[in-house]
């Protein structure tokens, strides 16, 4: 995978406007542009520090080393397919990266369709 991932790139149910590919790091933390936005103001005192200029971090490869990783993997892969599918990869294109079928994928990661989300320009009051 070519860029550093986010840290919260395996949490697409709980931060599902994670842009996936980490611009800078805060402290040991990697954050996307979103989520370095919308960070707590605990970690509004830690400098942010760029990561260095690399390709996006590949999602279908991301699937690919899921499947290839037998610790952790279910979860992994679970995210990695869910990612996929709400950046608008197809079931064909993500199966086709572990060698399966689309029917394999699709029964391994379930019926979930893609989610389109989008940050707001401006926080907003809870």
């Amino acid at each position: 995978m070519a860029g550093t991932l986010c840290r919260y790139a395996a949490g697409p149910a709980r931060r599902p406007g994670c842009q996936v590919t980490a611009v800078v790091r805060r402290g040991t933390t990697a954050l996307c542009a979103s989520r370095d936005a919308l960070r707590s103001t605990l970690g509004k005192g830690q400098p942010a520090i760029p990561v260095p200029a690399a390709p996006p971090a590949s999602i279908l490869d991301w699937v690919s080393q899921a499947t290839s990783r037998p610790a952790d993997a279910d979860a992994d892969l679970a995210a990695a397919v869910t990612r996929a599918r709400q950046h608008g990869s197809s079931r064909a294109a993500i199966a086709a990266r572990p060698g399966i079928t689309r029917q394999a994928a699709q029964q391994r990661s379930g019926n979930a369709q893609p989610a389109r989300h989008s940050l707001p320009s401006s926080p907003q009051a809870p």
